[in-house]
């Protein structure tokens, strides 16, 4: 018995010689998912006493919440705007031209075509109606290649609320990798890139975003390490 990830890093490096890093891959029931849809027995387990790490997540959320509202009035969750949707992906030529020049530079990366359902509404996970902002907390699984490439082919004048080329960075260097579907990594970079290009034509500030890593408030608060860099970076773009 072997873990769900690990036989599929070992057919990958069989296939090219190169063993992908751990953290290229979704463990627990995606990597299941793929074994069983390639016609292999698998079962997922989740091990007794391992650590809850969407709880860990959620308490990181709930906390930078609780603080953007002690700062700046109240703040929704999930907020959706009308327009601010995904394109007919199936009729590329009647696409707003910026998405489709970002999202053939994403496909390029891999080859892999995305995926979506057309007129879907997209969310941003914090919106501050007092200063019209939105804002998107990025977990690891948003910095991938596909992103960076998205990132690398914003048009110049494109106004946004964070640093782009951090954000590249992040993405080179993380690497992150989701496989459930095949085609995640590019429809969610995507995704991010409809909600960093639309926000500012539908009336919002431009788009923040915060890297999950930076904001360690569930335990420290607004006096954790560059607490005050972000809050001003939020002032700076309201």
């Amino acid at each position: 018995r072997l873990p769900a990830k690990f036989i599929l890093r070992l057919a990958y490096k069989e296939a090219t010689g190169h063993m992908p890093p751990s953290e290229s891959l979704t463990g627990g029931r995606a990597s299941v998912r793929v074994l069983k849809h390639l016609g292999y027995d698998g079962i997922y387990e989740k091990i007794e006493g391992r650590i809850n790490r969407n709880a860990v997540k959620n308490a990181r959320r709930n906390a930078f919440k609780d603080i953007l509202a002690s700062y700046f009035g109240k703040v929704e969750i999930e907020k959706k705007f009308p327009g601010i949707q995904v394109p007919d992906l199936s009729n590329r030529n009647v696409m707003d031209k910026d998405l489709r020049s970002i999202l053939n530079c994403i496909e390029s990366v891999r080859g892999m075509k995305v995926k979506g359902q057309a007129c879907r509404l997209l969310s941003f996970d914090f919106y501050i109606p007092t200063i019209n902002i939105v804002i998107e907390f990025d977990e690891r699984q948003h910095f991938t290649l596909p992103r960076a490439a998205s990132l690398q082919a914003y048009p110049v004048s494109k106004q946004i609320g964070f640093d782009g080329k951090r954000w590249i960075q992040l993405c080179q260097n993380i690497n992150a990798g989701d496989n459930s579907p095949e085609y995640r990594d590019e429809q969610r970079a995507f995704y991010d890139a409809i909600r960093d290009i639309m926000a500012p034509r539908f009336g919002l500030k431009p788009i923040v975003r915060i890297y999950e890593a930076d904001v360690c408030w569930e335990k420290e608060g607004d006096s954790s390490p560059g607490a005050k860099t972000i809050l001003d970076q939020i002032r700076t773009v309201a």
